[in-house]
């Protein structure tokens, strides 16, 4: 019901035996007793209880089902054919339909749609010994789906890899997703600290450090989509650790490049640098802003080029002792980065003419 909701669902119908109405409330939580969502004895004469028409457009899934907003996204995407024809996502037991209420209530097969992590959910949970576990493992597994759009090339490959096993473990404990930012902005800032050395060795193993905070860097979102406890700060929370963590790790490194080179021209440097981060932020924003057709595209792009693979690129160029090469070029790559960003925008900018409107549907469960 989490999920539905958000995903702009906004009346809820859930059948259940009387007998059964306590537990239901339980397993409902924060839902019971709101005056948009209603309990019925039989979906039969749904239509006359809610006066509903019999082709309003519903979302009707049975049983305890797991899925993940990829699933429920995917079958409420096609609002428009769900109020002609059944649109249906997973198989078998595990099914989530779509379409008019009269033909979902008859349980009329209907035109099967790709979902992301297809594979995995949605899943129903049937009593089976280690439905439970293969449930949770599923779930862990489809996060990598939901950030795809955003993930550079070596963090959808590689970081996303390990970080769900990772998250998976977390989520069943009490820690929150933003205490995992706050102890992976500690990671980060360590390794920033040990970049700024002149040894060879501890250079290196703050590169390694700063890998491993990458691979971490996805594990609070991951907890918190795990948990449903996704917040609007902690999101804002997680990008200003990520861009103080980058920071602190240019500074790092042109910090150690000056204290072994003993040149002054790093000084101005990390000027450069900054002053170029500075501008990178307002172009991001900038693109960040852009709506209209293809906008969600363009801005999965943007967020894919200012991502952290380059965490590879330092481990290899603190194994040959070339930092220094990495600490020129970000400098001055960040104006070419910021000034190619901005002339991207503006070729956008002129066809953003605003956002496809949300749809508005509901949602009915039944009980098995």
């Amino acid at each position: 019901m989490v999920l539905c909701e958000r995903a702009g669902i906004r009346r809820f119908f859930l059948e259940c035996d009387p007998v059964a109405r306590p537990a239901l409330a339980a397993a409902t939580g924060r839902f019971t007793g709101r005056p948009e969502v209603s309990v019925v004895a039989s979906f039969a004469d749904l239509g006359r209880q809610a006066a509903l028409p019999a082709n309003e457009p519903c979302l009707m899934f049975a049983g305890n089902l797991v899925a993940s907003r990829l699933q429920i996204e995917a079958a409420t995407s096609h609002a428009a054919e769900a109020s002609r024809e059944v649109i249906q996502v997973g198989g078998g037991d595990a099914l989530i339909s779509a379409g008019p209420l009269a033909r979902l209530l008859a349980h009329d097969t209907g035109r099967r749609v790709p979902a992301p992590a297809e594979r995995e959910l949605p899943f129903a949970i049937d009593g089976h010994p280690g439905d439970v576990a293969s449930a949770e493992a599923r779930l862990a597994r489809a996060l990598r789906f939901e950030t795809l759009e955003s993930d550079g090339v070596l963090a959808r490959y590689l970081d996303r890899h390990f970080s769900w096993r990772i998250s998976r473990r977390l989520a069943r404990t009490p820690i929150t997703p933003n205490l995992v930012t706050f102890a992976n902005t500690l990671l980060g800032l360590s390794a920033a600290a040990m970049f700024a050395s002149t040894s060879y060795w501890i250079r290196l193993a703050g590169s390694l450090l700063f890998l491993c905070s990458i691979i971490f860097d996805g594990v609070d979102g991951e907890v918190a989509r795990l948990k449903m406890a996704e917040t609007r700060f902690g999101g804002l929370f997680d990008k200003l650790t990520d861009n103080l963590v980058n920071v602190a790790i240019f500074i790092g490194l042109i910090g150690g490049c000056y204290r072994a080179h003993r040149s002054p021209a790093y000084l101005y440097l990390i000027a450069i640098m900054l002053l170029g981060f500075a501008i990178c932020a307002v172009s991001v924003a900038r693109a960040f802003r852009v709506s209209g057709p293809g906008a969600e595209e363009f801005i999965g792009k943007v967020d894919r080029i200012t991502g952290r693979d380059f965490a590879y690129l330092l481990v290899i160029l603190a194994l040959f002792d070339r930092l220094a090469v990495f600490a020129w070029g970000a400098a001055f790559g960040t104006y070419v980065f910021a000034f190619g960003l901005w002339w991207l925008t503006d070729r956008r900018m002129p066809r953003a003419e605003g956002e496809t409107p949300a749809h508005e549907t509901c949602a009915i469960a039944e009980e098995v």
